[in-house]
């Protein structure tokens, strides 16, 4: 792969782990969320003035990519109300890699190198083993843990492989990043005002300082993302993006207090090993 591609996936994997715990470390969790899509929303309008409309071919994908955007911010933002960072996170991501593969080279017939699925595969287990067993059986409130996570990583996964599409049908990746997150933040509000009426948006007041940290944050991790999507294999950025998961064990550790035993490590160490083959490859 690319070095300047590799570098730049990476960048934003560390970012993508930053605004992740800057939701979790938030009492309110929804409403951060919805802080990010209005502050998404907002940087994106700002920057429709300056970029060309995207073609007639590009909005079907734009429209359609709205919705999982919307599911993943609602059921990650629930996921973290019920369960740790460093369980809910590896387990969300490691399924949204299984998946956009499998639709990636499945479905659409990307051509990726045999190292490369070999990377694919390493960096998957090692997040997969990043869950850890440590919290215990998932019983209770875990299995609802379980069930919003499965809900994160699907939708994930789904706008991961049709912004992968989309962006490639646009002229310019800044058209179709711009439009997305307009239609993204739209979705994400529409949501909170069919759900918490006033009251949900009156809530994000005690919150612009973390909402606003974290919307910017998350724009430029995804804007980049969407830039890599355009000059690269889906299913490579994808597991190039979960190496966010070593980023996010750190925050766990240093900011959350989560603790970090053998079996997290050593799946970090794979993680390490999958993105060394991908480079390669």
């Amino acid at each position: 792969m690319d070095p300047l591609v590799l570098t730049a996936i990476l960048f934003a994997a560390f970012l993508h782990a930053a605004w992740n715990a800057l939701v979790k470390a938030n009492v309110d969790r929804f409403t951060t969320m919805l802080m990010i899509a209005v502050v998404q929303t907002a940087i994106a309008c700002v920057i429709l003035p300056f970029v060309p409309l995207p073609g007639a071919a590009v909005w079907p994908w734009l429209l359609l990519t709205a919705i999982p955007h919307t599911t993943y911010k609602v059921f990650l933002a629930r996921a973290y109300d019920t369960g740790e960072l460093a369980r809910v996170y590896p387990i969300m991501r490691g399924l949204t890699l299984a998946l956009v593969t499998g639709a990636s080279v499945g479905l659409l017939g990307e051509s990726v190198p045999p190292l490369g699925l070999v990377g694919i595969g390493v960096i998957g287990v090692g997040v997969m083993a990043l869950s850890g067993p440590g919290a215990g059986a998932l019983a209770g409130a875990r299995v609802t843990t379980l069930v919003l996570t499965l809900g994160a990583a699907a939708s994930a996964a789904a706008y991961t492989v049709i912004d992968g599409i989309g962006v490639r049908l646009a002229a310019e990746v800044a058209s179709f990043a711009a439009w997305m997150f307009v239609l993204d933040g739209l979705g994400m509000i529409l949501h909170a005002a069919i759900t918490r009426g006033r009251t949900g948006f009156a809530a994000m007041a005690p919150h612009w300082r973390v909402g606003l940290l974290a919307g910017s944050i998350a724009f430029t991790c995804y804007w980049i993302a969407l830039w890599a999507l355009a000059h690269a294999p889906i299913a490579l950025v994808a597991a190039l993006r979960e190496t966010s998961i070593l980023f996010a064990l750190a925050l766990a550790r240093l900011r959350l207090a989560e603790r970090l035993d053998r079996t997290k490590l050593s799946g970090a160490g794979a993680v390490l090993v999958g993105i060394i083959l991908i480079r390669i490859a």
